[in-house]
């Protein structure tokens, strides 16, 4: 098989370099001679001549090509093909006259160009200015311009190291790259190497949509390589084009089923197209596999994708208001999260973790605690989200989303004063971000209370700055009007809610409230109707219905 690409070049320089005119003379000969007894004339020899030369061109490409094949000898080769350029270079016939086509010329530059690009020679001004020559001669040249195009790449990495990306030298290095690279495909689409090449080059520059075009076309070559697959899903979300990033990773794990890294992502696609059956069986899979030992894991050093599995699949439980199952998991994230601290601390000098990795580390348990405690105030479990959030506050008394969740577990615990004092410290953190959250967590425990409505509505107005379409925060202005006795305010703030977060029984409960004061009772007894049809088991609904219905 060593000698097939010999064979190969073999073939083509019979093709491109023998004379057309030299194979027509033998087709010369009269139909009723033999062409053995043809006397050879004037022509004849000149031709033959021609013939003599070419065999001798074609004798010396052999010579470097074989001093190529296996890299047998490098130097000689180069040596072999600069002696062949310096003679068709000497020679002052015109390319029609010349023995060797101008394709044929471009096919020598190539091969040079190729040979000097080598680490052994590490020419690479000589091999660009070979590869441009080849381009030159014959302009639809795919494997002289793929030369050029590894040679710009590596000229455009070293611009970029010394002069940045916004010179204007790597800016003419980068648009020649991509431009040259536009060119191989449009001459061969299949050339994957050329795809690959344009792809990671427009990723690394932002250009997704160049990217996706790219590695759709590696995808349609090699469609069964789950790298490639792999790298559009990711590309297509990052263009939040998700129902396509799912059907490429959907792609990785019928080729790879053992990938359980896609899985896991595949699991958080699902969970944010709101599939959250296909979510947990995404994540269930990693887990399972993890268990079996299908895919090893290291007991002492939990890997984060068997942490991100239970982590999403926590989400999913929640979201299918299955509360036992969420904080199983998401209880056995935070043990792994533990445990693979704990590895770090008690690793070698030589195996311990950086300060970076170990401040990671901390950072991601202390946002894992407060998904649990998430949890505990979504399933009405106020002291567990107290506890919860008591033991991050430990660590950074200053955590700003912990006060807030904090302040809203007391304020569920009916304990004002707690829940007034921890919001209160939440917005006097100093921090370069707003924190909508906390403004409006204590312009509603005020507006509940149906105390310092004016500064409530200052609050949650503050807060609308930030996240002017938030339902919930639209909700608790709403409620602060309807306190006020501004009802037509009220109920704008209120339908504006139920807009942006429609089907939510708090907001329908508000509103109805507002309708029946406005002596809108039809409009009330539907709200509160629809709100039933959601939650057929709230109380608090199912009374203020009735109370409606019977008049009082």
């Amino acid at each position: 098989m060593k000698y097939l690409g010999m064979l190969t070049i073999f073939v083509f320089i019979t093709v491109n370099f023998v004379l057309g005119r030299g194979s027509h003379a033998q087709t010369d000969v009269p139909a009723d001679e033999t062409p053995e007894l043809v006397p050879l004339t004037d022509a004849d020899t000149a031709l033959n001549a021609d013939m003599t030369r070419a065999a001798d061109i074609y004798a010396k490409l052999m010579w470097a090509a074989y001093c190529r094949t296996g890299e047998r000898n490098i130097r000689k080769s180069k040596v072999a093909y600069d002696a062949l350029i310096e003679e068709l270079e000497l020679a002052s016939e015109s390319i029609e006259d010349k023995v060797v086509s101008a394709q044929g010329i471009s096919f020598i530059y190539t091969e040079r160009a190729a040979l000097r690009s080598l680490p052994r020679l590490q020419d690479i001004n000589g091999a660009e200015e070979d590869a441009r020559k080849a381009i030159q001669l014959n302009p639809e040249n795919v494997e002289a311009k793929w030369i050029l195009a590894k040679i710009l790449k590596e000229r455009y990495i070293s611009s970029i190291d010394r002069n940045g990306r916004g010179n204007r030298n790597t800016k003419a290095l980068e648009e020649e790259m991509l431009s040259v690279g536009q060119q191989i495909i449009e001459l061969d689409p299949d050339h994957g190497e050329a795809h690959y090449y344009i792809g990671g080059i427009a990723r690394y520059l932002g250009k997704i949509e160049l990217a996706i075009t790219s590695y759709k076309a590696l995808t349609r070559i090699l469609p069964f390589k789950a790298e490639y697959h792999w790298e559009l899903g990711e590309l297509y979300e990052a263009q939040n084009l998700l129902e396509a990033a799912l059907l490429s990773y959907e792609r990785v794990i019928t080729i790879r089923p053992e990938e359980i890294r896609v899985w896991n992502r595949l699991g958080q696609l699902y969970l944010q197209t709101g599939d959250d059956s296909a979510a947990v069986r995404s994540f269930q899979t990693v887990l399972e596999s993890l268990e079996s030992g299908a895919v090893p894991r290291s007991p002492r050093n939990p890997g984060l994708t068997e942490i991100d599995a239970h982590s999403g699949i926590s989400l999913a439980y929640q979201a299918q208001g299955d509360f036992e199952k969420a904080e199983h998991h998401i209880t056995s994230a935070i043990a792994l999260l533990e445990k693979r601290a704990l590895s770090m601390r008690s690793g070698t000098r030589t195996s311990r973790a950086t300060s970076t990795e170990r401040i990671e580390l901390a950072v991601r348990i202390r946002d894992t605690r407060y998904t649990l405690a998430q949890i505990y105030l979504r399933f009405n479990q106020a002291q567990k989200a107290v506890d919860t959030f008591e033991r991050i506050l430990d660590v950074d008394a200053k955590y700003v989303p912990a006060l807030t969740g904090i302040g809203i577990a007391y304020q569920m615990l009916d304990d004002v004063t707690r829940a007034e004092n921890y919001l209160r410290k939440a917005i006097e953190q100093p921090s370069q971000e707003e924190l909508p959250d906390a403004y409006n967590a204590l312009g509603y425990l005020y507006a509940e209370q149906g105390i310092k409505l004016d500064e409530a509505a200052t609050l949650i107005r503050r807060a609308l700055k930030s996240a002017p379409t938030s339902g919930a925060y639209l909700d608790s202005l709403g409620l602060v009007y309807f306190k006020q006795g501004k009802l037509d305010a009220a109920i704008e703030n209120l339908e504006q809610a139920n807009h942006y977060l429609p089907d939510t029984p708090e907001i329908l409960l508000h509103l109805a409230e507002a309708y029946l004061e406005k002596g809108l009772k039809k409009k009330a007894l539907q709200t509160l109707e629809h709100a039933m049809r959601i939650e057929p088991d709230n109380v608090e609904l199912r009374q203020k219905l009735d109370i409606i219905k019977s008049g009082r």
